[in-house]
């Protein structure tokens, strides 16, 4: 898996490259076949109080599928990162859990055209 960590607007100072790269990778116990995990930390310029937001979009890219991409604001780096990767495993879970109740499908319309 490769893992992107992309700070942008003065996050670098917050940000621990090597704890947020841990859990990015942690998140193929979820989905093992993940190609590659992208975080990217940013200060919101475009909203009042805009100092005091911080956005951390989450993009994870799975083959054959859409990649997921999650965008979060919150008041610093590491709520933003912990909303997101809470969302982004939310999503993996779910998109399983359809994915295989899909294939549960299948097989038995194949067991009842036989």
């Amino acid at each position: 898996m490769i893992v992107s960590i992309t700070c942008r607007h003065g996050t670098e100072a917050h940000v621990s490259r090597n704890d947020i790269g841990r859990e990015l990778m942690a998140l193929s116990r979820y989905v093992p076949t993940i190609i590659r995990a992208r975080a990217v930390f940013s200060k919101e310029t475009h909203h009042r109080n805009s100092e005091d937001l911080v956005t951390c979009h989450l993009s994870i890219h799975i083959p054959h599928r859409r990649p997921i991409d999650i965008y979060e604001h919150q008041t610093s780096e590491s709520l933003a990162f912990d909303m997101a990767r809470e969302r982004v495993a939310n999503r993996m879970i779910r998109n399983s859990a359809s994915m295989l109740h899909s294939l549960q499908q299948f097989s038995l319309s194949e067991e009842v055209l036989k």
